[in-house]
């Protein structure tokens, strides 16, 4: 197998994804490697056995071990099957299947049979070097990809042509099953296990006796998936047995051919197709009858691999012997005609080869009669069907890699997902579902066409080498983790993650970069070391968990295991490892308030990430870094960082959307120096960007036009920023659907600037949005819905409509006052709003009472005080207390001047002139002295 056939492999703790190897589980050596993490019975018992490294155990079977290694000379991993240890029986007999293993495999040389490059003797234990393929058995993937009849055939047929390549040289495997093939990541399938093959021309098997019978019945049902292997026993896997090795007679390639159909069967149906107790008794009383026909204990002699074995008396199976498949199946009749003929009980109706069995499943075979005139067209058009047939073959391969993905999202995911989001009870919990699956799909399908492109340029087509799909195919995989990872954390969302969900699903590392074969080229090559990048391998799966867990917004759990990380990965070495977990902890420590420790790691994982050449995630951290210093107002250091990430990016070819996260940032520094321009071309810069690249409902979309739209605003330009939240209310509303909380704050600021802008009536209605929207939220008695009120109090109130204001301010104090403690300054816009309402309504005298206890709050912000002290001083001026007024207007001037509200302190003078003058107050008259008596 090339590296064009292989996937990166997981080797964590955490979810698994991959295909599982069947090795360890008593079903099969198992050649491949599954995702299991590393266990102290998995450590080799000697860390060397010839010139081979032993690594780790993957499993072992009936004779021996199976352990993944490394050949320092040739500098590849293998698989080192080595004879168990611990064995009792006959060491001997033994030993001579392992070597009889290797010799029959080194004879096969076939895509579909597992290479052996070596066997030898170390002490008195035999070894054979062979292929490690990275995946694992035909019955791991079964299970976990959930695949489809077509899937399913196309993987046996693949096993199949390896029997029949087994069955040209002259053995018969005698043992096929599930467990004893491999799957490549890239779908490629292998024939393993054949270490009970026999050449033409063996004698025939001992016949199971009576005590062997009774073993046989009296075993656990799990034996029923074991080789039986044992000394005087017969060979093979009862589920998949044919009536003549039961008998114990002479064996020919169509043995192989029944128990292939057996194993079809189950992965078709889903059924094994009989019950190996039916089978084992129609093969005792055939066998029987035999003995009593020919008097004699076995056929013996030697005869063609094909050919029939002398002729026993025909015994009538049990009526129903092969099950029904279930009725919902979809398989179509002429494979099932194909298969239930391979499973023919007696030898002779199966098909007369493999090769038969194969042509007859073959849909190319079925289709393709028409095109049977092209071997008689002329050397060259055979040459082109032959040139055409490869091509086909190598499409199939390449969409099973594709189709890795289906043991990532798959309608289980989904489910989990769904009912997650329901328990949380939340009334945007289902729209969210709707939006995050559609997102983590269009995600999972693009993945899936990608990896497919990716293997047909390399190995249909022949467009880019296959060194560069290597790369590809390195980087698709940590992507198809980073979506396991997402998706494993959504199937427990709580709340707080379902209103993130969506943004989490936008969130996944993008796609796009694992097509850049320059960058992935350049970017510091993995060690050599096999040990060394399975290490790798388990860490970067672990900080796909922990990326997932910072999109979620669940930072203490992310901190403890991105912590948990930092030592193992420094001791890898590998820079661009070590700047992802840098880049991860120094954000987490921002998170979580330690500001100048997230600057000291994160300063170092830019170095890390440029000495690695990992420029995206070099950009990424650069972006993080600049918004640290910021909020500390280390205002050059942020400035440079955010230049290095400029100078990043174009080294890169243009990154919109990294260009825009940057410019976002940048814009942020502006405002905390009060360069406001500055800031809005930054942030009018990064939306251009954003629409460019994203679609219309992507979250950063909609998020870039409401900074934007509160900066302008904040700038005193109320209409030019109405546009902006109005078209960012739109883009939030595509993004999270009608029922969020990103659309309630949407509607509320949209309302603030329609009402700055003079226009209170077109306000009016995204007020009461935000008031029905809370109320949907979080209750009415909430204090959301409180403060929701006061604004839609505000725009009554600039529409003159002061009874409907009163009540909305009244409503606003009543739910106050139950929420809030006593003398909370969250009061204060409250009374400020029944105090303005009562005054328009001229009811000046009652207005006194809640504006006076508005101005009371004195931590309430300067403007508020200032326009709650001027309406009472207009309130105190109409009850006759002018002197009081002027001097609340005076107050009220002062606290407007403060907050640099210039138009308004030219108000309050304009209203302070039209008092009337002061009289000066006549002197008090002295007390009349008493008279002298």
């Amino acid at each position: 197998m090339t590296k064009r056939d292989t996937g990166r492999r997981n080797t964590g703790t955490g979810n698994s994804d991959s295909v599982r190897s069947g090795a360890g589980t008593g079903r099969g050596s198992g050649y491949g490697t599954g995702p299991r993490p590393r266990r102290a019975e998995d450590v080799p018992p000697v860390p060397q056995v010839g010139r081979y490294l032993l690594l780790r155990k993957l499993g072992q079977g009936g004779m021996g071990v199976v352990y993944a290694a490394y050949d320092p000379d040739l500098d590849r991993k293998i698989a080192l099957k080595l004879l168990h240890p611990n064995a009792n029986h006959d060491n001997e007999e033994a030993r001579s299947r392992l070597l009889r293993e290797a010799q029959a495999m080194a004879r096969v040389s076939h895509p579909n049979v597992i290479p052996v490059f070596d066997v030898g003797m170390w002490g008195d234990q035999v070894f054979v070097a062979m292929e490690l393929v990275e995946g694992g058995t035909l019955g791991s993937w079964l299970k976990e990809a959930k695949p489809s009849w077509r899937e399913v055939l196309e993987r046996y047929l693949q096993a199949g042509r390896g029997l029949q390549a087994a069955h040209a040289a002259g053995l018969v495997h005698r043992d096929f099953k599930p467990a004893n093939v491999l799957v490549s990541h890239a779908g490629r399938v292998y024939v393993t296990d054949f270490g009970l093959a026999r050449q033409v021309g063996d004698g025939p098997e001992a016949p199971a006796s009576p005590e062997e019978a009774q073993v046989l019945e009296s075993s656990d049902r799990r034996m029923l998936d074991t080789t039986l292997t044992e000394a005087g026993l017969l060979v093979g896997t009862p589920n998949y047995m044919s009536p003549e090795q039961f008998r114990g007679t002479q064996l020919d390639a169509r043995t192989d051919q029944f128990s292939f159909c057996a194993a079809l069967y189950g992965a078709l149906y889903g059924t094994r197709p009989f019950d190996p107790g039916s089978i084992k008794a129609y093969a005792s009383a055939s066998r029987s009858a035999e003995l009593e026909a020919t008097g004699t204990q076995s056929l013996g002699g030697t005869q063609s691999l094909n050919a029939a074995p002398a002729k026993a008396p025909v015994i009538s199976p049990p009526p129903a012997l092969i099950r029904e498949p279930p009725r919902d199946a979809k398989v179509p009749g002429w494979v099932r005609q194909a298969v239930l003929r391979g499973l023919a009980l007696d030898v002779d109706a199966r098909f007369p080869s493999m090769q038969a069995l194969l042509d007859a499943l073959s849909q190319e075979q079925r289709h393709g009669q028409r095109k049977r005139w092209l071997g008689a067209a002329g050397a060259m058009t055979t040459a082109l069907a032959v040139a055409g047939g490869v091509a086909w073959q190598q499409s199939q391969v390449c969409a099973d890699a594709g189709a890795l993905m289906d043991s990532v999202w798959t309608p289980g995911a989904k489910a989990k997902l769904e009912s997650a989001f329901r328990a949380t009870g939340k009334p945007f919990a289902e729209g969210m579902a709707v939006r995050a699956v559609q997102v983590l799909g269009q995600y999972a399908d693009a993945w899936k066409h990608q990896r497919v492109q990716a293997c047909e340029d390399a190995r249909v087509s022949g467009v880019k080498p296959e060194e560069q799909l290597d790369r590809q195919v390195v980087c698709l995989e940590r992507r198809r983790k980073d979506l396991r990872a997402t998706v494993d954390l959504l199937a427990s969302a709580d709340a707080a993650m379902v209103e993130k969900s969506v943004d989490m699903a936008h969130a996944l590392p993008a796609l796009h970069e694992c097509e850049d074969v320059e960058s992935l080229a350049e970017q510091q090559r993995r060690p050599s070391d096999p040990a060394l990048r399975d290490a790798i391998e388990a860490l970067e799966d672990q900080l796909s968990e922990v990326r997932a867990q910072v999109d979620a917004g669940r930072y203490p759990a992310a901190l403890a295991a991105v912590k948990a990380l930092e030592s193992p990965v420094e001791k890898t070495g590998y820079l661009p490892l070590k700047a992802e977990m840098r880049f991860h902890l120094g954000w987490l420590q921002e998170q979580t308030g330690q500001s100048p420790e997230a600057s000291r790691l994160l300063s170092r994982a830019v170095f890390d990430a440029e000495a690695g050449r990992a420029d995206r995630l070099k950009v990424a951290i650069l972006n993080k870094l600049l918004y640290v210093e910021d909020g500390q107002k280390h205002f050059d250091p942020a400035a440079n960082w955010g230049e290095l990430a400029e100078a990043t990016l174009q080294r890169l070819g243009g990154e919109p959307v990294l260009q825009a996260d940057v410019k976002v940032n940048q814009a942020n520094l502006a405002m905390s120096q009060g360069h406001m321009e500055e800031a809005r071309e930054r942030l009018t810069e990064a939306s251009a960007l954003y629409d460019k690249a994203l679609p219309p409902e992507h979250p950063k979309r909609a998020r870039a036009l409401f900074l934007l739209g509160r900066l302008v605003l904040g700038t005193g330009d109320a209409k030019g920023a109405v546009p902006l939240l109005e078209a960012s209310l739109t883009k939030t509303l595509a993004a999270v659907g009608p029922v969020h909380p990103d659309v309630a704050r949407r509607h509320g600021l949209l309302s603030l600037a329609l009402r700055d802008a003079g226009q209170p009536e077109r306000a009016l209605p995204h007020a009461q949005a935000v008031v029905d929207l809370y109320k949907t939220l979080h209750g009415a008695k909430s204090a959301q819905v409180a403060e929701a009120l006061d604004e839609l109090g505000m725009c009554q109130l600039g529409m003159k409509r002061y009874d409907d204001a009163l009540k909305t301010y009244e409503q606003a104090v009543a739910l106050k006052r139950e929420l809030l403690p006593e003398g909370d300054e969250g009061l204060q816009p409250s009374y400020d709003g029944v105090g303005q309402a009562l005054l328009g309504l001229g009811r000046a005298r009652d207005s006194v009472a809640p504006l006076q206890l508005a101005v009371s709050f004195a931590s309430a912000p300067p403007d508020a005080l200032a326009e709650s002290g001027f309406a009472l001083a207009r309130a105190l001026y109409q009850t006759g207390q002018s002197p009081e007024a002027r001097g609340e207007a005076t107050r009220a001037r002062e606290r407007f001047s403060e907050s640099g509200m210039d138009e308004r302190v030219g108000e309050v003078d304009s209203w302070l002139e039209t008092l009337p003058k002061e009289s000066p107050r006549p002197p008090a008259r002295k007390p009349p002295r008493g008279r002298r008596r």
